[in-house]
C-alpha cells in the first residue's frame, strides 16, 4: 500500500497595484493627527469670532463718540446763533433806498419786509429782491448787506418810452410802454403822463403777452419813438403827441405844436424821420 504525502500549496505573490494594508500604529497616528487639526481649527475659529467681536464693539463706541461731539457742536452753534440774533450788534439800523423816482421808499421797506431794529442775520437778501422786483416799475434789485447793521438797495426803475392804448381788451387803460417793447405798469393817479401815445393797437395783433409784435406797426412806431428820444432839437420826443396804427395808411404821427398829421407809411421810417428833421 502506498504511503499518502500531502502536496503544499503555494503562496500568491502581492499584487503590485493592491491596497497596501496598514498597522494598527499607522491608523491610531493618523487619529491622533486629525484631532489635533480639528482642535486647531477650532481655537482658530474662536479666536477670529473674538476679534471681530472686539472690532464691533470698538467701532460702535468710536461712531457713539463721534454723533456725540456731532450733536454737542451742533447744539453749541444753535445757542451761539440764538445769542447772536438776540445782539444788538446786527441790529438793522439803517437802511439806504437809491434809484426811485416813481416808487416810493415805503412801498420798497414793504415789499422786502425789513424793518428796523429787525436782526440783519435773519435778513434773506434774495427772497426780498424777489419781492421787489414784482412791482411793475422795478426792473433790476441790488441789495448788499454791510455788516453789522446798514442795508443798501439800489433800484433800477423801468423807463417808459410812450403810453398805450389797447383795443379788445375787456377794460380800456392807458398803460405804460418800456423802451424794449414791453407794456409794464398801468396809469396811477399822480404819475407822469407827458408822454407820446400809441393808439390804434388791436390785442393779439399788435400785443401779445404784454409786448409789441416783432415786424409789424406796432414795432415801427417804437422805432420812431425811440429814434425822437435821441434828443433831436427839431423833433424831441415831447414833441409827439400822438403815433396812430392805420391799417391803410401805416404810421401816422401827430406833433403837439403842429395842427396837421404826418404820414410815414409802413417802409423806410428810418430815412423818413431823418429828412424830417433835416
Amino acid at each position: 500500500m502506498a504511503v499518502y504525502t500531502p502536496r503544499k500549496i503555494p503562496q500568491r505573490a502581492p499584487q503590485s497595484g493592491g491596497r497596501k494594508r496598514r498597522s494598527l500604529g499607522e491608523i491610531l497616528g493618523i487619529l491622533l493627527r486629525r484631532r489635533t487639526k480639528t482642535a486647531q481649527y477650532s481655537t482658530e475659529a474662536v479666536v477670529s469670532g473674538a476679534q471681530r467681536l472686539w472690532k464691533w464693539k470698538r467701532l460702535s463706541r468710536n461712531t457713539l463718540l463721534v454723533l456725540a461731539l456731532c450733536g454737542g457742536l451742533v447744539t453749541a452753534l444753535w445757542f451761539s446763533y440764538q445769542v447772536l440774533i438776540r445782539s444788538d450788534i446786527f441790529r438793522l439800523s439803517d437802511i439806504r433806498i437809491s434809484g426811485l423816482k416813481v416808487v416810493t421808499d415805503r412801498q420798497i421797506l414793504d415789499l422786502s419786509g425789513l424793518q428796523h431794529g429787525a436782526s440783519l442775520l435773519q435778513f434773506r437778501p434774495k427772497a426780498a429782491a424777489a419781492r421787489i422786483a414784482a412791482h411793475p416799475w422795478v426792473q433790476q434789485v441790488d441789495i448788499k448787506t454791510r455788516w453789522p447793521s446798514t442795508l443798501a438797495i439800489e433800484v433800477r426803475e423801468q423807463q417808459a418810452l410812450a403810453l398805450v392804448n389797447i383795443e379788445g381788451e375787456k377794460e380800456r387803460r392807458l398803460r405804460y410802454l418800456n423802451r424794449d417793447g414791453q407794456v409794464f405798469a398801468e396809469i396811477e393817479p399822480g404819475q407822469d403822463i407827458d408822454h407820446p401815445v400809441i393808439t390804434g393797437l388791436v390785442a393779439g395783433r399788435d400785443v401779445v403777452d404784454d409786448t409789441l409784435v416783432q415786424g409789424g406797426l406796432a414795432e415801427a412806431a417804437q422805432t420812431c419813438l425811440r429814434l425822437a428820444a435821441q434828443g433831436h432839437a427839431i423833433l424831441p420826443l415831447q414833441a409827439v403827441s400822438e403815433v396812430h396804427l392805420d391799417a391803410k395808411e401805416g404810421l401816422i404821427i401827430y406833433l403837439a405844436d403842429r395842427p396837421f398829421p404826418i404820414y410815414f407809411g409802413r417802409d423806410r421810417l428810418q430815412t423818413k424821420f431823418y429828412r424830417l428833421i433835416r
